[in-house]
């Protein structure tokens, strides 16, 4: 094994010196800041096993030190082929450590920051100028809160000939045809219905709306109620009390083989609505319940609860976290509390998940009602009307033009 040592003012510098000399094989062994630039040890026709038989770098020196100095082991020593120094994620763990390489890729990745920006503001200047109409559309369509990648694919549907009332009332008809809308009726006697959710979204008020309505039509003789939440009092005695009012029975299943108890006999003629616990992805007891609800071969219908309050990001990663349960359908809760509803109607579409029902308010029954697309679309413009909701032109350069570097307009 021969190694030898280089000195550059840079590290770019010193690796290309060892490479030119070493060929593509050299194997960097440490490297350091010296005076006046960088100081880089390569070796060449390094064996593996050689090297790791040496307890420290000390014994290298001692085996060359007509060749070369001691290097210096201020820092971990990890063997590594010049080619691979190319910016790439998968190897910043061999220079975490490294101050020199430290500011080199801090400094890419800077650069790369920038010249994503300026593509962006390109893109999107871009669309300006060759699609005028598409980009206004754009615009407003981000005002709503819509995602860029929605925004972007109604408004290729529009031919740039149209007038902007007449493209606005299009791309209006066409995201009101997109909202996935869930026409079986949930309020039938021997159905099974599986509320899903975290804390907080409005399950239990949610249960209370549709058995307070069913009950109210086909009395209570049918209807019962039943939790898997054995975490939190407050959540069961919440149930318990409507279930109280309503006149209705209420079981609290504890593990698999009450739950499976839960659908045999005279209770298989009855509609169940479910309220299972709300606990976080990352709690060990989210697993527990997931394990509990699956562990019967009874058929449920899934309802996903969706608090309108969320931004897109979080409504997205919650659909994904209960993905494993496939919910047939989700009910968007709190839509009087969000400050825009666009983030919540674009993560149904772009999830393909219909909606059941709207609830805007804590009234029983009162404040659940059937969705309509139409209605819907309505309240997520006049929301954002309302709360005067304006992207400026950064913002729009970076979320369209991302999308449009990405995969580019289609005309």
């Amino acid at each position: 094994m021969k190694i030898k040592k280089y000195f550059a003012s840079d590290m770019r510098q010193a690796l290309e010196m060892a490479r030119d000399e070493h060929g593509p094989d050299v194997v960097i062994l440490s490297n350091r800041k010296v005076l006046g630039g960088v100081e880089l040890i390569a070796a060449e026709d390094y064996d593996e096993e050689v090297y790791n038989k040496t307890s420290n770098s000390r014994q290298i020196g001692s085996q060359l030190e007509h060749q070369v100095q001691k290097p210096d082991t201020s820092t971990e020593i990890k063997s590594f082929k010049p080619e691979e120094l190319a910016v790439n994620d998968s190897v910043t763990d061999i220079w975490t450590r490294e101050s020199t390489i430290v500011e080199m890729r801090d400094e890419i990745k800077s650069l790369r920051t920038m010249l994503e920006q300026q593509m962006s503001g390109l893109a999107w200047g871009a669309i300006g100028r060759q699609h005028p109409l598409w980009a206004n559309l754009i615009r407003q369509l981000i005002n709503l809160d819509l995602t860029p990648k929605l925004a972007r694919e109604l408004v290729e549907e529009i031919p740039e000939n149209y007038q902007f009332d007449q493209a606005w009332r299009t791309v209006l008809a066409l995201l009101t045809y997109k909202v996935p809308q869930y026409h079986d009726n949930i309020l039938t006697a021997g159905n099974t219905v599986l509320f899903l959710g975290p804390s907080g979204s409005g399950k239990t008020t949610t249960i209370a709306k549709m058995a307070t309505r069913y009950a109210l039509e086909h009395g209570a003789n049918n209807i019962m109620l039943a939790t898997t939440d054995i975490y939190r009092v407050g959540a069961r005695e919440q149930l318990r009390s409507y279930a109280r009012i309503l006149g209705v029975p209420i079981r609290t299943i504890n593990n698999a083989e009450e739950y499976q108890g839960l659908f045999e006999g005279a209770n298989s003629e009855k509609l169940i609505l479910v309220d299972t616990a709300g606990l976080s992805i990352n709690d060990t007891k989210h697993k527990e319940q997931f394990d509990l609800v699956k562990s019967t071969m009874h058929k449920t219908t899934n309802c996903l609860i969706l608090p309108a309050t969320e931004h897109y990001n979080g409504l997205s990663r919650l659909i994904d976290s209960y993905s494993s349960l496939e919910p047939d359908f989700c009910i968007p809760t709190k839509l009087d509390e969000a400050t825009s509803l666009g983030g919540l109607l674009s993560v149904a579409i772009e999830k393909f998940l219909p909606i059941a029902s709207i609830c805007d308010g804590q009234k029983v029954p009162e404040d659940m009602h059937k969705m309509k697309p139409y209605e819907l679309v309505s309240r997520v413009v006049s929301r954002a009307n309302k709360n005067k909701i304006n992207c400026d032109e950064e913002h729009l350069e970076q979320s369209i033009g991302h999308y449009e570097n990405e995969y580019g307009m289609e005309h």
